[in-house]
């Protein structure tokens, strides 16, 4: 069974928070209680697709911004920075207070995951090369006081 990575977690979980901002918003909870028409539905619109988008993230363990595997998991941050604008937009253009889901620190998402996920990469090759050393060098006798 191979590992669950934190990465994958943190896309599953945003996910899931998405998919319940979707029903939130369908059952006019909220803030939405008077939004109708082209506002409401450019809102689920953008949330079905960052929810989508944060789930192929999790399911692929390979993140938005990978270095090989599919087109969406090389490139997804662009896709996501690009349904943040959206909701943006939508939010601005409606004449209704319809709040923003996608908001920006939603979009950096990625590089940050990246970012923990090099981190820890390198934590780990560090700690490898410092037990190597130990290991590599000869077992001496040092006589007490040196």
């Amino acid at each position: 069974m191979p590992k669950l990575k934190l990465g994958a977690v943190v896309y599953g979980l945003l996910a899931v928070v998405w998919a319940v901002g979707i029903v939130l918003v369908l059952r006019h909870h909220g803030p939405y209680a008077e939004v109708h028409g082209a506002p409401l539905a450019a809102t689920v619109v953008v949330l079905a697709a960052t929810a989508l988008l944060l789930a192929v993230g999790a399911v692929t363990r390979r993140g938005l911004v990978a270095d090989d595997g599919p087109w969406i998991c090389r490139h997804g941050w662009i896709v996501l920075f690009g349904l943040t604008a959206a909701g943006w937009v939508s939010a601005f253009l409606s004449n209704q207070d319809v709040p923003i889901w996608p908001t920006g620190p939603v979009a950096f998402l990625p590089h940050f995951i990246r970012r923990q996920q090099e981190s820890y990469y390198d934590g780990v090759a560090e700690a490898e090369r410092e037990i190597a050393a130990v290991r590599a060098e000869p077992d001496e006798v040092r006589p007490p006081g040196s």
